[in-house]
């Protein structure tokens, strides 16, 4: 039996609808989001989260607190996050 201690990697799994990373973004003031995020085995779920930045392609980027996630956040499609006030 593996003993998995305090490792956080464990847990980690692949977002199935990122939209990959970008070369040229500009920051933005922190907006608190709702996310759709695809999880790799635990399927589509709301995450709340934090928008600071902005590709130039329309792309958000996501910084996520949820253990599932590798990396800090993700890049997401538009139709991928909700904010209060959105059309």
């Amino acid at each position: 039996m593996e003993d998995y201690g305090t490792a956080t990697w464990r847990y980690w799994q692949e977002i199935r609808n990122a939209a990959g990373a970008r070369g040229s973004y500009q920051d933005r003031p922190p907006l608190r989001v709702r996310a759709r995020v695809e999880w790799e085995h635990d399927g589509v779920e709301g995450v709340d989260g934090m928008a600071t930045r902005l590709g130039f392609d329309g792309a958000i980027f996501v910084d996520l607190k949820d253990r599932r996630c590798s990396t800090l956040g993700v890049w997401l499609h538009p139709n991928d996050v909700w904010w209060d006030g959105r059309p």
